[in-house]
């Protein structure tokens, strides 16, 4: 038997320990430059974190906070914290439903607004250089790969 196979499961060729790395090293990778991203006028003071709160709100929604709790995958009660700090800084607004003064709407601010659409010009950005050299053909296969990779880690989530 190869030397160390049982350590380096090979998966259709490709050695495990090196799509863990890939996985993890992308992952990485991703945050760094989204984190270097912010490094601007209209993100200055936000976190990741905030500007992914901002994102689950909505560019022109109005919705629930268990919504946009959901969206996140977090409770009400963290959301509740981070939804204060944004109001403070003038990026999200809080109101009561017309039709039940207990529930509690988020909409972003004009403030907000331009955060969602520079990080959605990030995202555009980023996926098109990522794909910039590939045939059709290998972005297609990409993407299959990815929706399955991306499923197995939603099921566990």
């Amino acid at each position: 038997m190869e030397e160390g196979r049982e350590d380096r499961k090979r998966a259709g060729g490709c050695d495990r320990q090196a799509i863990d790395d890939l996985l993890s090293g992308t992952f990485n990778s991703i945050l760094r430059i989204e984190e270097r991203s912010l490094d601007n006028r209209l993100t200055s003071g936000l976190t990741i974190t905030e500007v992914h709160t901002i994102v689950a709100v909505g560019l022109y929604e109005r919705n629930p906070m268990n919504v946009v709790a959901a969206r996140l995958s977090v409770t009400t009660a963290t959301l509740t914290t981070a939804v204060g700090k944004l109001e403070r800084k003038g990026f999200i607004e809080r109101t009561r439903a017309a039709d039940d003064r207990r529930k509690v709407l988020l909409s972003l601010t004009k403030k907000g607004r331009l955060v969602y659409r520079a990080h959605s010009l990030f995202h555009r950005q980023m996926v098109d250089e990522a794909l910039e050299g590939l045939t059709d053909e290998e972005e297609r296969v990409f993407t299959e790969a990815l929706i399955k990779v991306k499923a197995f880690f939603d099921e566990r989530a």
